[in-house]
């Protein structure tokens, strides 16, 4: 185990494989490293020095009692590729992990980063007029306001949102696994992340990116993000690269791990 220490004295937990151009991978909510890229990290290290850290408060990072919102993930992003002196980095993020990335490049811009990869999110979760593309299709404000206070009252909940992420349901030992891993994130943490995602809106700024981008998502079956946001997100984002999953929902890196990793190190390897 490898732990990167911030100025504030948080551990981030990361693991680290492979060689070549680096390929950091950030998770999305209240998931971990060690469970998340199971079936990912030993295909892409074969084309990429893969680095997966734990976000802050979340699996096996340090879970201080500040610093939830995407602005601070951001910030943590920003130090630890500082600390492992990355340079021209591809970083990927799903779902969190892509506003967290959104978020660092609006305020830092390219620094450090040659390359990224958005992966099933969308830029404004709750819905709003005219916007077509909201968490599960609709998602009204009050509801998306409230979302994080219903956690913290009852968090079995996640238990389904967690499911609802399959194209086809899991078996009951994948949802236990995959639920009980969730538990390595506190309550409070998850909430007070969910807040702070619902307040969110970077649809004006895509169209500023100049980075080579590559955008994964889910297909048809998708029910956590059943418009086709990936399409309109590649055209907002110029000369982004959309790869589709039909046979996948919200969870495509685990449903759909083989085309996922070929598809990365597709775009890795095309990179000047």
């Amino acid at each position: 185990m490898a732990y990167a220490w911030l100025k504030d004295g948080t551990p981030l937990f990361y693991s680290e494989q492979g060689s070549g151009r680096p390929l950091v991978l950030v998770h999305g909510l209240m998931f971990t490293t060690r469970r998340f890229w199971r079936d990912n990290i030993p295909e892409l290290a074969r084309g990429a020095r893969v680095i997966a850290l734990d976000l802050r408060g979340q699996g096996e990072s340090g879970k201080p009692n500040f610093g939830y919102t995407i602005d601070k993930l951001a910030d943590d992003l920003r130090e630890f590729l500082a600390i492992k002196g990355l340079q021209d980095a591809v970083v990927l993020g799903v779902a969190l992990g892509g506003l967290v990335l959104l978020n660092y490049l609006q305020r830092f811009g390219p620094e450090r980063i040659k390359a990224i990869s958005i992966v099933d999110m969308t830029p404004r979760l709750p819905s709003a007029p005219g916007w077509a593309h909201p968490t599960f299709g609709e998602f009204p404000l009050e509801a998306a306001q409230g979302y994080g206070a219903q956690v913290r009252k009852d968090r079995s909940g996640m238990r389904g949102f967690i499911q609802v992420g399959f194209a086809e349901p899991p078996t009951d030992a994948l949802l236990d696994e995959l639920y009980a891993e969730s538990y390595l994130t506190p309550t409070d943490v998850i909430a007070d992340m969910v807040d702070d995602m619902v307040r969110q809106d970077f649809r004006a700024f895509l169209p500023t990116i100049k980075l080579p981008t590559l955008l994964l998502y889910g297909g048809a079956k998708n029910k956590t993000l059943p418009t086709r946001v990936g399409k309109w997100m590649a055209e907002q984002i110029p000369g982004s690269t959309l790869v589709e999953f039909d046979d996948s929902g919200h969870m495509l890196f685990l449903e759909e791990s083989v085309k996922f990793n070929r598809s990365v190190l597709d775009f890795v390897a095309k990179l000047k």
